[in-house]
């Protein structure tokens, strides 16, 4: 326990001026709350076990460093304001100390009430002159008599922890109910019959706040209401008392609760009593739980219960209703959100992002920037030549597969000769057969039989011309310089063909032309003329400039239009070759980044209102 300074000028050192300020005592000219509790009688036996005592005074803590009286001595005293300034000395230095008193016949004894490190209160005794020794005696006392106040202290803490403990349970109960069901309807009238059963009320509303006013959702004991009914809209207003004041109103008033306009929730007491307490989520007020009782009047300790109550099953019960609400609501509330935020002085980082952004809108909104249409892209031969099979037969030597370049005339490929060889030597036989036949008709002057003979050695003559040609046209050559883009008979030998069939195509290496698969909805913005750029898959470092020159018609891919655009390379490095594949990208024009970055959602959704709108 502290012991009592020697006189008026001693005091606790390291006490400052803040400190000073913050003790606050009240009440002691009025004798403020003081009566015939443990308090006043604790006083009154210490008084009475002292002698030569003329007054007592004893101040308890209220709330945070405010103190008043909570007992005087002797009963009925009304001013002892000559013991609030040593008590007032006491609790600032919390130390005891003695001090002259009224007269020069007394002296003030004054000393803290400290438990735990926690200063409690004060008492101040104001006793006749006597002897130091007796003084010790008195103090000794004091010392003793504060055991009652730590007996008092730690019953009356075990107490509030004992009820703390019970309304953390209910509260606990009800809130794991709230969580058993997902709808809020039904929720909410979970926790109201609960409520209703446990707090012995006649009747329990929940409400939750849409749009700045308060929706009644429940009401004990009933699955159904009709919402427009005169004591829906009574409790509907006695929930929004509440809610604009963002505090608990009671009436008929509750001593210890602060009070509030109660003139809504007055009207549905009637000869009652009504306890209105607001539901809070994130800081903001989402609800309010209306409770009443017919008989009863509601005490402190069910405002207590309630409140903690509503602290747990507040934030359940506003996700269940944003769970309810739809695009339209959830927007709406993340733009109220940002709008609070946005005037947070605990948030600049906010404001800072939201000035960032629209000072980023505005420039994208503005500032224009070159559009490109981009495509698919394949490099092609500006021409392609196709090297068939001049006539029916087999393939025989196949030189050169798809992919080798080739020179003018080069060997491609071969058919077999055989069948056209003996075909050569049949026909040079019968011609040679002919005109021995000619001479001996023309030695004898056979004018009829020499005219039939010119015209068979004329016929054998042709038709060993035409497979003399034949036989030059079964070795395949190139056409000219270039590369073969198709076409490979390696596995194909002695293979029959026919006549016109494919081969070989082969393409020039100096021209090439650049076939763009442009989707249908860029096709508007796509001309001849225009510039662009290309980047081949295999060229991937190196751009390549190009230009429009022929737009043909749709073509469907894998479920998708496209225009088949053609352009010319302005050069064409050595290392191309045809089939090469990229993308290109065409420039149309200058529009703004907005407008880049959004149209084809735009046209999207042009497109989707024109086919579900009448």
């Amino acid at each position: 326990m502290t012991q009592p300074a020697s006189n008026a000028e001693t005091s606790t050192p390291g006490i400052s001026a803040e400190s000073k300020d913050q003790v606050t005592l009240y009440g002691v000219s009025s004798g403020y709350r003081t009566g015939q509790g443990p308090s006043q009688a604790w006083l009154g036996r210490l008084c009475g076990m002292l002698d030569g005592v003329e007054t007592g005074l004893l101040v308890i803590e209220e709330s945070a460093n405010t103190y008043v009286p909570a007992g005087i001595w002797p009963h009925g005293t009304r001013d002892v304001t000559h013991l609030g300034s040593a008590v007032q000395k006491c609790l600032i230095c919390r130390a005891g100390n003695t001090q002259p008193g009224k007269t020069d016949q007394t002296i003030l004894i004054t000393w803290p009430i400290e438990l735990n490190g926690r200063l409690h209160g004060a008492v101040a005794l104001e006793v006749t002159q006597r002897p130091a020794a007796a003084l010790q005696k008195i103090n000794q006392q004091l010392s003793w008599g504060m055991g009652w106040f730590e007996s008092h202290f730690w019953r009356q803490k075990s107490t509030d922890d004992s009820r703390q403990l019970e309304r953390a349970a209910i509260a606990l109960d009800v809130a794991a109910l709230a969580g058993e069901h997902p709808k809020l309807e039904d929720a909410s009238l979970a926790i109201a019959n609960e409520l209703c059963k446990r707090l012995a009320c006649t009747r329990i509303a929940i409400g939750m706040e849409r749009k700045n006013q308060v929706h009644l959702i429940a009401l004990s004991n009933s699955a159904w209401f009709e919402k427009k009914s005169q004591f829906v809209t009574e409790i509907e207003n006695a929930m929004d008392e509440a809610l604009d004041q963002r505090k608990t109103i009671a009436y008929p008033p509750i001593e210890g609760l602060t009070k509030g306009i109660a003139v809504a929730n007055k009207d549905i007491a009637k000869t009652g009593s009504v306890l209105s307490i607001v539901l809070w989520s994130a800081g903001r007020g989402v609800g309010v739980i209306t409770l009443e009782r017919a008989e009863t009047r509601f005490m402190l300790a069910d405002v207590e219960l309630c409140q903690a109550t509503a602290s747990l099953i507040g934030p359940i019960l506003d996700m269940k209703e944003d769970a309810t609400h739809w695009i339209a609501g959830r927007s709406a509330q993340q733009l109220r959100a940002a709008a609070q935020a946005l005037v947070d002085p605990r948030r600049p980082s906010f404001r800072y992002a939201a000035a960032f952004l629209l000072a980023f809108l505005i420039f994208i909104s503005v500032f224009e920037a070159e559009y490109r249409v981009p495509a698919k892209a394949v490099l092609e031969g500006e021409v392609q030549r196709a090297v068939v099979a001049p006539f029916e037969g087999y393939i025989a030597q196949a030189y050169i597969r798809a992919g080798q370049t080739v020179k003018h005339g080069q060997l491609l490929a071969k058919l077999d000769d055989r069948d056209l060889l003996v075909e050569r030597q049949k026909w040079l036989s019968e011609f040679e057969q002919n005109d021995r036949k000619y001479r001996d008709a023309l030695a004898k002057r056979d004018r009829p039989q020499v005219r039939i003979l010119v015209a068979q050695v004329a016929q054998a003559e042709a038709q060993l011309t035409l497979v003399e040609e034949k036989l030059a046209r079964t070795a395949i050559r190139a056409p000219f310089d270039g590369i073969v883009v198709t076409g490979d008979l390696s596995q194909m030998f002695g293979s029959p063909v026919e006549r016109g069939k494919l081969l070989f195509e082969v393409a020039p290496l100096d021209a090439y032309r650049v076939i763009l698969k442009v989707d249908e909805r860029d096709i508007r913005d796509v001309a001849a003329g225009q510039k662009g750029t290309i980047v081949l898959s295999g060229l991937s470092a190196e751009s390549m400039p190009l230009e429009v020159i022929n737009i043909s018609i749709a073509e469907a891919e894998e479920g998708h239009n496209y225009f088949r655009v053609e352009a010319k390379l302005q050069h064409a490095p050595p290392r191309l070759r045809p089939g090469m594949e990229g993308v290109g990208k065409i420039s149309v024009g200058e529009r703004t980044l907005i407008w880049i970055w959004t149209h084809r959602f735009i046209d999207w959704l042009r497109m989707l209102s024109w086919n579900w709108l009448p």
